[in-house]
């Protein structure tokens, strides 16, 4: 899917309201993150969040045509972001298809026809294989508790769970801040894109 000139404007008032910005310099690992105070709650009728989590959480490996010989390779990862009024999930697969939903009706989608993207979200599923030895297995798939990450990582024998507090994420004192890193990413690429229109 193409993204639409509404989507682009939604997506630009979206990442402003959010307040995405990234240090200037070369240092990646000072980049700055959403601030929560900022969300703003926007009021949709029919609210796409919950069906189109739910959906994209469950796809497998056969779906995405994935010819897979170990059992416990990720293919996809979906990182939660709770952020108290709101909660941001990214989904990325191996294919370079990512996507965001933003539990206040917002869609991102139409990012795998942009390379900065798809690099992204192959980026952000590499780095999840590195956490599969300390995820625990599940079979929940609700959004995590305020004030959390969390990340599922999607394999054929099921899927794999982790969490970590936000603060300790962003202040880089947990062994998850690298893969919330990789999934902020994924998120910036969006914002760049629509950036240029």
């Amino acid at each position: 899917m193409k993204m639409t000139t509404g989507l682009i404007i939604g997506l630009i008032v979206l990442i402003s309201a959010f307040g995405f910005y990234s240090c200037k310099g070369k240092d990646k690992s000072s980049e700055k993150y959403v601030q929560p105070e900022k969300v703003t709650v926007t009021k949709v009728n029919e609210n796409p969040y919950p069906g189109l989590r739910t959906q994209a959480i469950n796809v497998t490996a056969e779906q995405l045509k994935l010819k897979l010989d170990d059992d416990k390779a990720v293919y996809g990862i979906a990182m939660d972001w709770n952020m108290g009024n709101a909660i941001i999930t990214v989904f990325s697969f191996t294919t370079g298809d990512a996507s965001v939903y933003i539990s206040t009706g917002q869609v991102l989608i139409g990012g795998y026809a942009h390379e900065t993207v798809v690099d992204a979200a192959k980026e952000f599923v590499k780095i999840g294989e590195n956490y599969i030895s300390i995820a625990k297995k599940t079979d929940k798939i609700e959004p995590t508790n305020e004030s959390k990450v969390d990340f599922y990582l999607l394999t054929k024998s099921g899927k794999y769970y982790i969490e970590d507090d936000l603060t300790l994420i962003q202040n880089g004192k947990s062994e998850l801040s690298k893969l919330f890193e990789a999934g902020n990413k994924v998120i910036t690429e969006y914002r760049l894109i629509a950036d240029k229109k």
